[in-house]
């Protein structure tokens, strides 16, 4: 098995985040008045409420990327692209948040979203079982738990997408619980077992 210095899986994934988090922020559309009504006008407040929701989504990620790859010494070639299948929806996201902006209340923007956003939970989670194997055995009881945790998320959200077919505001809450339900988890998880480690 080939192995690769980690750092620049690191670099390029940072910077990928980085872009991203860019774009999200590029696409709030600057008020037209000035005035405080303009941005206290609904359509911004959705816009830029779900700037937020977005980006403690991608933060979280982020954290949560670096947690899974902090005791991994060495990467192999597998892990690597492993870590470009979680960039992928990753990537995405700019362009469904915006489209879900835009059409909250329609089917195919909103399935979109919630989909992305399930498919990047389960990047993570198959990138946290792929780190597994290249750390030491004393990290893995942890790692382990944490990744029943996103099954969970995942499971949630694949069945979020399918009730979003039928109702699409689903999409905007489901993804607000992935993230509070996450971190509520791995809070909870911390305090019992691992005595605040924040993944």
């Amino acid at each position: 098995m080939e192995i690769i210095n980690k750092s620049r899986l690191e670099a390029f994934s940072d910077g990928v985040i980085a872009i991203i988090i860019t774009i999200m922020v590029l696409q709030i559309n600057v008020p037209t008045q000035g005035s405080w009504s303009a941005i206290l006008a609904p359509n911004f407040l959705i816009t830029f409420g779900s700037y937020i929701l977005s980006f403690m989504f991608v933060a979280s990620f982020w954290v949560s990327h670096h947690m899974i790859l902090a005791p991994v010494k060495t990467v192999s070639k597998k892990l690597l692209w492993v870590n470009l299948l979680l960039l992928l929806p990753m990537s995405v996201l700019p362009t469904v948040t915006t489209w879900h902006n835009d059409f909250v209340n329609s089917v195919a923007p909103s399935v979109c979203y919630i989909a992305i956003y399930t498919f990047c939970v389960l990047g993570l989670f198959v990138l946290s079982k792929g780190a597994m194997k290249h750390v030491d055995e004393s990290h893995i009881k942890m790692m382990e738990s944490v990744a029943k945790i996103r099954f969970w998320m995942v499971m949630f959200g694949l069945v979020s997408t399918i009730g979003t077919f039928f109702i699409p505001q689903i999409a905007s809450i489901s993804v607000m619980l992935i993230l509070v339900g996450y971190h509520t988890s791995v809070f909870i998880l911390n305090k019992k077992k691992w005595h605040g480690l924040i993944l």
